[in-house]
């Protein structure tokens, strides 16, 4: 037997093996951190429906009177988001029921929920 024939044979890298052997380990530092970066920007990002909007007062006073709750919504949220046609009123539990255009549901539902606690809703589509 020659040589050659007595070596066994080399197994090929896997791809995820190849990639790593090419770009090396700054390549995988800088994937690394570009990874942590886009995640970052997608967790952190979006949109302020209504610009500069603080809710004036906090989840357990709405939670006791769910028609200030009304009120601040009818005079604050709605007018700067016309586009979904948003409507509220107590309901018999008393939570305050929104009923939103069935186009903007999801969008108004999101924008309503980013100043207030869930709790103090129910969303209907209207």
């Amino acid at each position: 037997m020659d040589e050659q024939e007595r070596r066994e044979p080399q197994p090929k890298d896997t791809a995820g093996q190849s990639f790593v052997k090419t770009i090396r380990p700054a390549g995988c530092v800088l994937f690394i951190v570009l990874a942590v970066l886009v995640g970052l920007i997608c967790l952190t990002s979006g949109r302020d429906p209504v610009s500069g909007y603080q809710a004036p007062e906090d989840t357990a006073y709405y939670a006791a009177n769910p028609e200030a709750l009304v009120q601040e919504l009818e005079e604050s949220i709605f007018p700067a988001l016309p586009e979904y046609d948003m409507t509220a009123a107590v309901n018999e539990s008393g939570t305050v029921t929104v009923w939103i255009d069935d186009d903007h549901f999801v969008a108004g539902r999101a924008a309503v929920l980013r100043y207030f606690d869930e709790s103090l809703f129910v969303f209907e589509r209207s």
